[in-house]
């Protein structure tokens, strides 16, 4: 299958697609303005997929308003990215990450969870992560941990001190449905929903509101209606992809494995259509051998006609 997927690197930037469709250079990376300004922003750390594309991170996205900076996914790199983020976004310092959300369990949107884990702890991180999540989770945790036990035990009781209590985590294994309330001036509101990711027997979608602004990620799904009921109208959705010109040029299995697990641009094209987002954002882009213009021109083929970005990593919404 991966054989197949390794069709998908392609080597270009970003754009923006205008109403009209008619491919733009993004003005820049954060078209908002700067990252001072009031309101939510949303940060695409890696826009990557299982494929080891050196421009793309693993799946991860994250959501600043004010000094909260809220994580969604952690695929491999995701360290670095929230780094190279953080001249701009603060909030986006490893070390000063505690939320994560996660949205299903397949590894390209795990791999870097030791990163927050272990890596962020030692950068300076004095408090546990908080990890929110489907079931199934909390064993991969403890096994990350158990895995790392000689490490911590290295830098809390030899020369480096570090304290222990930043190397701790909270696994919370949610339901669809409220899943964090933060009240006052930054206030958070996080809302996960069920989406279709092929036999994967719990994967979520999240709804954030904050700053003003409602924001839709959709995590990797087949094209469901709960998208579209869970954007209504949405600020900002961000959804995964893949081109249907290059999945059919697949073998019947990896189209039906694919067509079971993810969602083609045409069908985000009328997917969107009914979500009615101010802005469209791809991400977990399978190219299968298209462009990024070859993509975003599928999408419009589906009826879509607002604001389109394909992402790339660091862009901002």
């Amino acid at each position: 299958m991966l054989g197949s997927m390794r069709l998908s690197i392609a080597g270009v930037c970003g754009v923006l697609l205008s109403c009209s469709g008619a491919p733009v250079p993004a003005a820049s990376a954060d078209k908002e303005g700067p990252a001072d300004v009031p309101g939510a922003h949303v940060v695409v750390l890696g826009s990557g997929t299982p494929v080891a594309d050196p421009d793309r991170a693993g799946p991860s996205t994250a959501i600043v308003v004010g000094d909260v900076g809220l994580v969604f996914d952690a695929g491999a790199n995701v360290l670095r990215r929230l780094e190279a983020a953080s001249g701009r976004h603060p909030a986006l310092a490893p070390e000063r990450v505690t939320r994560v959300f996660l949205t299903h369990l397949h590894s390209d949107h795990v791999l870097g969870l030791d990163e927050l884990l272990a890596g962020a702890w030692v950068l300076g991180r004095d408090t546990p992560l908080q990890v929110c999540t489907p079931p199934g989770t909390r064993e991969l945790v403890d096994g990350l941990r158990a895995a790392y036990a000689d490490d911590r035990r290295v830098r809390t009781e030899g020369l480096e001190g570090l304290e222990d209590r930043g190397s701790e985590v909270a696994v919370r294994e949610v339901s669809p449905g409220l899943v964090l309330r933060s009240p006052g001036r930054d206030g958070v509101e996080v809302r996960a929903f069920a989406v279709p990711h092929g036999s994967w027997s719990a994967a979520y979608g999240y709804v954030v509101e904050a700053g003003g602004r409602r924001i839709v990620i959709s995590g990797d799904t087949a094209a469901s209606e709960a998208v579209v009921e869970a954007c209504d109208g949405c600020d900002v959705l961000v959804h995964e992809v893949c081109s249907g010109a290059g999945l059919r040029r697949l073998g019947e299995g990896a189209r039906a494995y694919h067509g079971s697990f993810h969602t083609t641009a045409r069908e985000l094209g009328g997917l969107a259509l009914r979500a009615r987002p101010g802005r469209l954002v791809l991400t977990h882009i399978l190219f299968f051998g298209e462009r990024e213009a070859s993509i975003a021109a599928e999408v419009r083929e589906g009826g879509y006609e607002g604001e389109l970005f394909v992402a790339w990593d660091l862009a901002g919404y």
